[in-house]
């Protein structure tokens, strides 16, 4: 037979209360915390560390760009026509597969978590050298394509955003980076 607890002390039922809002926030913040990573999913962990480790892309950059393009959507499609996970075009899925070597490529493949990862970690990388590792640079180039980014750079080097929307999207991928970075530390 199980033991009653005898809370009828006032020192026990402070005991009691103080032990039984410790076990509620505990719950708490284990409910939380799962509801946390259903909003903020990691999915293809190996695709992303491997096509990470190839190019030398930040994997953490790379779950914040999937996460601000397609929220880990393998089927995503934009209303610009960018497709997948990291939402390339499919002009510069064509371009960049035929440079990486990919074989018989057609723009179905895009919807393929492997080769979409692969593409949009080759295309960071592409940014990356052509930008200097400036990280600004890069994303917003991976938003409104390196040539606005280039007529947004004056001569000292300084990055002026003129599409608001690649302004939010730059601040959108840092904030998911942090959110990625301190949530997973799996790589």
């Amino acid at each position: 037979m199980a033991k009653r607890i005898n809370a009828d002390t006032p020192k026990k039922r402070k005991i009691w209360t103080i032990l039984c809002l410790i076990i509620v926030c505990a719950i708490a913040v284990a409910l939380r915390a799962d509801i946390v990573y259903r909003i903020y999913p990691l999915e293809f962990e190996d695709e992303i560390a491997f096509y990470g480790e190839k190019y030398a892309i930040d994997e953490y950059l790379i779950c914040a760009v999937i996460y601000t393009e397609s929220h880990f959507d393998e089927q995503a499609e934009s209303g610009k026509g960018a497709i997948g996970l990291m939402q390339v075009m499919p002009d510069t899925g064509e371009w960049a597969a035929g440079i990486i070597g990919i074989n018989d490529y057609s723009e179905d493949m895009l919807k393929d978590p492997e080769t979409n990862i692969n593409i949009g970690c080759w295309y960071l990388g592409y940014l990356t050298e052509m930008f200097d590792g400036d990280a600004d640079m890069v994303l917003a180039a991976y938003n409104a394509g390196p040539s606005n980014v280039q007529q947004w750079t004056d001569s000292n080097g300084t990055l002026t955003i003129e599409f608001e929307e690649t302004q939010t999207y730059l601040e959108r991928v840092q904030r998911y980076y942090e959110i990625y970075k301190g949530l997973y530390d799996i790589f």
